[in-house]
C-alpha cells in the first residue's frame, strides 16, 4: 500500500514494491530528491546519484518506511 505524502520525510528511507531502498535527502517545491541504495562489496552501501521525482508520485511508488543502521546513530533511547 502506498505512503502518504504526509508521510515522507528527508532523512528517511523507503521500499517499493520492486525492493528498492529510497533515502530521501531533500523535499522540494514538491519534488522528493532521493538516492536509491544497494548493497555492495564487502558490505559497504552503495548510492546512486541524486534523483528527482514528484512528491506524489514517490508516495505512490514506496510501500513501507524503513529504518536503517545509520538512522538510529547518535539517537536517544526512547
Amino acid at each position: 500500500m502506498p505512503i502518504s505524502q504526509d508521510h515522507i520525510v528527508a532523512g528517511r528511507s523507503y521500499r517499493t514494491a520492486a525492493n528498492e531502498l529510497r533515502e530521501v535527502s531533500a523535499i522540494e517545491q514538491d519534488e522528493v530528491v532521493y538516492h536509491s541504495l544497494f548493497p555492495g562489496a564487502a558490505g559497504l552501501i552503495v548510492r546512486t546519484p541524486a534523483k528527482r521525482v514528484a512528491l506524489i508520485r514517490f508516495a505512490a511508488e514506496v510501500q513501507t518506511e524503513v529504518e536503517r543502521p545509520l538512522h538510529g546513530a547518535g539517537r536517544a533511547p526512547a
